[in-house]
């Protein structure tokens, strides 16, 4: 069926998968603004508007299919695997709920399961609706979305309004963000996926141009963000991309699995770096104290790490959503940043909530996520495939959840990085396999 608006003798067509491209992108932006109202009106009504386009979407999809009285089987072992590992997320909130943990409650739970997993199947809906377009380009509707999420707080911060839940002088506060590092991390995925996008100024004089333009906007915002190791990952990207070294560097996956450790052990190091007149003409903040504890953050994972060597309590299957509150295992940080409770705080890594509140079993699931989403984006952009572009996103993405939580449960990099898995979860079918929607086959 094909939606349809009659006006007086003409007839406009709404073709199905138009309208389910719409909302998918729309989720971007409508995310953002859920993230402004959950921080100045309670967490739940954001977290409703948040995930209300994607839930659209889907429950779209899943009348029409009811009603086309058809259904198929085109679904890979990859998406299996990240519904498994959002099984782990729901389950660490079900056991913070029992257990106590303050403000987690039965209305919070749910909607957080929601906005685990409504992103990354609105995502396989827009696959599905458009595999028999031939000109369709995921990839392309991923940037603009995110684009368009950008360019909101872009927006909003000119016209002076507020940021909630974080507010730093001097620096950049985007309003439509869960944090202040959260949009320096979106505008390092949609420059790299803008890099790869950009052509030979010859061929599209214009479009090249306006391409430098909006890269040079992001450069700007993320240096007014002043977030040193953002920037600093996203810089050494760049050179691996501009020189295109990235494409006979070996190790990188296994490389990114060290990240935090490299950092800890290397701390100093990483000062005499940000030391330099280059860093620190364009940075701030770059002091011994705040370089080598990164900002307070080496005493939180130094802490997950006694645990892990020395507690070991819920290691394999983790202590739920929160864990580290149970085992007081922050509570002397919390003394320290003066924070009435401990359950305020998070370990400022992906990798180390993770651990704690999922267990050894949920990081080794998204270990293989992002191991598979790695060599499928890598062989994309050997092969100079449609998706190619977001390989440059998700390199970051790669290095970032170690150093932030910026991919974890309800933060937008967690719907990020599963709505690129998306495509590695439909297997190719019809015309599908000539379109420019490539598909996970066999993943």
């Amino acid at each position: 069926m094909i939606p349809a608006f009659q006006h007086g003798n003409s007839k406009t067509v709404i073709r199905k998968s138009d309208l389910v491209n719409f909302l998918f992108v729309a989720g971007f932006p409508v995310f953002g603004y859920g993230s402004y109202v959950g921080l100045k009106e309670g967490i739940s009504k954001g977290m409703i508007v948040s995930v209300a386009p994607f839930v659209a979407l889907i429950l779209f999809h899943l009348v029409d299919t009811i009603y086309r009285s058809r259904t198929e089987r085109s679904l890979t072992a990859t998406w299996w695997l990240c519904m498994a590992y959002m099984a782990t997320l729901a389950a660490s909130m079900v056991v913070a709920m029992r257990g106590g943990i303050p403000g987690v409650n039965t209305g919070n739970v749910i909607l957080s399961c929601l906005m685990f997993i409504a992103p990354f199947n609105a995502a396989l809906v827009v696959l599905m609706h458009n595999r028999n377009n031939s000109s369709f380009d995921f990839g392309r509707l991923v940037f603009i979305g995110i684009g368009v999420l950008l360019a909101v707080n872009i927006l909003g911060y000119g016209l002076g309004i507020r940021a909630y839940g974080h507010s730093f002088e001097g620096r950049t506060n985007f309003p439509f963000f869960r944090g202040i590092y959260t949009g320096v991390h979106v505008m390092a995925i949609w420059a790299l996926m803008l890099l790869l996008k950009m052509k030979a100024p010859g061929r599209k004089p214009v479009e090249f141009a306006l391409s430098v333009l909006a890269f040079g906007i992001c450069m700007f915002f993320m240096m007014k963000i002043n977030s040193r190791l953002s920037f600093m990952i996203f810089l050494v990207l760049f050179v691996l991309f501009i020189t295109r070294a990235i494409k006979v560097v070996r190790g990188l996956y296994t490389i990114s699995l060290f990240t935090m450790p490299l950092l800890l052990s290397f701390s100093l190091l990483v000062y005499q770096v940000l030391s330099t007149p280059f860093f620190t003409t364009i940075l701030e903040r770059v002091s011994k104290e705040d370089v080598t504890t990164f900002n307070g953050r080496s005493y939180i994972w130094n802490a997950v790490g006694d645990w892990a060597i020395n507690d070991r309590r819920g290691l394999l299957l983790g202590n739920g959503y929160k864990g580290h509150y149970k085992l007081h295992m922050l509570d002397f940080v919390a003394v320290l940043w003066g924070e009435p409770h401990s359950y305020n705080l998070h370990s400022h890594s992906t990798f180390t909530e993770v651990v704690v509140a999922q267990g050894i079993v949920g990081v080794l699931i998204l270990y293989v996520i992002f191991w598979r989403g790695f060599k499928y984006y890598r062989r994309q952009y050997l092969d100079e495939g449609p998706l190619a572009p977001v390989f440059g996103g998700f390199v970051y993405l790669l290095f970032i959840w170690q150093l932030d939580i910026f991919c974890y449960g309800v933060e937008i990099g967690h719907s990020i990085l599963f709505v690129m898995m998306a495509p590695l979860c439909l297997r190719a079918t019809g015309a599908m396999k000539q379109a420019r929607l490539p598909a996970g086959g066999a993943q």
